[in-house]
């Protein structure tokens, strides 16, 4: 049990030492660096686990409701992991609640089980579930509208060594942000070492997670393995990180307003041209198709798909990348935009003779006419004329078919022999137009493919033949 009033006697002295007064005007300055206090005063759920970084926060939020009076409301998950540990902490947490005059709240979930049924891992699992219930919690009480959070600068550097292994960027390395939309975190200039002192020589309880000194978890193997040995660089490597990630975030801060500006200005519809967004330096780059899937619904595209973007879209050329959440970033008739995945289909297989006269090709909705007179239509409301040719009969061997474009297709024209692929590429011409594009061949490859040439020959004959291809209407 714990006994309220040496409770509330120590956390009134908690700040007259010089440890308490430095610890104090950190949580200040982080307040007013980072305009907390206007979040304050609408009301705070704090994340209330037992340990020593969230009695302290909940210590600085008790001084401050009694300056500011504003509602506070503490909120515990229990994730039934550690049994009856587990058990201890939410009973504890509920009395230094109540002994702190605070509302309390707990959850009580398996996280094991709900990280199984998502395929997440537990770490992953955890946070998710401790972050859904504060949402749902605050979105049912009009007098909390902020979430307080116990990160500190430990916990920062952390963060910022786990990110920088990663091969993060700016965003990533700019560590733990001190307020993310109405998540606040006033402890964040605050280090593990002080919190721990601080609480230790005023006597004031709190509980340890025992798998906190776990090693098998990569954020504990940094803390008890990595950490210690910084301080050989420097007795207080905290301080040292929190400037580089000050000068981090407002590197990817300004960078970050580049983009958005860029993006607000030049997006119509959804889409972007192709020939500005290719002008964007990588950082703004990036950002940009971010908001793109951002905005689509999408999850944030991984580095490695921005990555090809940014490749592909050098080249000029159509192209389709496929991105995750069942999208794709699609570059089509200088503009890029992204787009539902297409559904996997089979992929479009067809061969037909074609006889003289008109000639249906249902797979393309289309009808292909063989005359030997250049004025005969056969335009109706079903058909218009699309594209017409004349081809001499002598280069004809065997007959006339028509296919779908097939992998490895060439034919020789204009004096040399050229890629059907190629072709498509040069003129721009959309993946789905090409698969819709009718090839004309005989027995010795292609004669014919439409918006480009006949296939070069020397006949012996002028006997000619035209060839109509009529696009459906309806």
């Amino acid at each position: 049990m714990i006994d309220k009033e040496a409770l509330i006697s120590s956390c009134d002295k908690l700040f007259d030492s010089a440890l308490g007064k430095k610890a104090e005007a950190e949580v200040r300055r982080a307040i007013l660096e980072n305009n907390m206090l206007s979040l304050m005063k609408t009301g705070v759920a704090i994340g209330l686990s037992g340990g020593a970084d969230s009695v302290l926060l909940s210590i600085i939020l008790r001084n401050l409701q009694k300056e500011y009076n504003f509602n506070v409301k503490a909120l515990h998950v229990n994730h039934m992991i550690r049994g009856g540990s587990a058990d201890r902490d939410e009973l504890f947490s509920r009395e230094l609640a109540e002994a702190l005059g605070f509302e309390f709240e707990a959850l009580r979930i398996d996280v094991p089980s709900f990280a199984l049924e998502n395929k997440l891992g537990t770490e992953e699992a955890a946070r998710k579930i401790r972050y859904d219930f504060f949402a749902e919690v605050i979105s049912k009480n009009e007098n909390l509208r902020c979430i307080a959070t116990a990160h500190n600068s430990t916990d920062n550097l952390e963060t910022f060594i786990f990110n920088f292994m990663r091969g993060s960027g700016t965003n990533g390395l700019s560590g733990i942000a001190p307020v993310r939309d109405n998540v606040i975190r006033p402890l964040i200039y605050v280090s593990k070492e002080d919190i721990l002192k601080l609480l230790t020589d005023a006597e004031i309880p709190f509980v340890t997670d025992e798998t906190n000194f776990s090693v098998e978890y990569t954020r504990n193997y940094i803390r008890h393995e990595i950490l210690p040995k910084l301080k050989r660089l420097s007795p207080h490597p905290e301080d040292m990180s929190n400037k580089a990630i000050s000068n981090l975030r407002s590197d990817a801060d300004y960078i970050s307003t580049v983009a958005d500006k860029f993006y607000n200005e030049n997006r119509k519809h959804g889409k972007i041209s192709s020939d500005l967004l290719r002008e964007q330096h990588p950082a703004v780059f990036s950002r940009v198709v971010r908001a793109m899937c951002l905005d689509f619904g999408a999850p944030a595209p991984e580095k490695i798909h921005v990555d090809k973007i940014y490749e592909l879209l050098q080249k000029g050329n159509n192209f389709e990348v496929d991105i995750p959440g069942n999208v794709a970033f699609r570059l089509e008739n200088s503009t890029c935009f992204v787009t539902e995945k297409k559904a996997t289909a089979e992929p479009l297989s067809f061969e037909y003779k074609l006889k003289e006269g008109f000639n249906e090709i249902q797979e393309l909705n289309m009808a292909i006419a063989v005359t030997s007179d250049s004025n005969e239509d056969f335009s109706s409301n079903v058909y218009k004329i699309s594209i017409q040719v004349k081809l001499s009969s002598a280069i004809i061997i065997g007959g006339l078919s028509v296919r779908n474009k097939r992998d490895g297709d060439s034919y020789y024209y204009g004096g040399m022999t050229r890629k059907l692929k190629k072709l498509f590429t040069d003129k721009k011409i959309p993946v789905s137009v090409r698969e819709k594009t009718p090839i004309l061949t005989d027995e010795k490859g292609i004669v014919w493919v439409p918006g480009f040439g006949v296939r070069d020959d020397s006949p012996e004959t002028k006997t000619n033949i035209w060839i109509t291809v009529y696009e459906k209407t309806v």
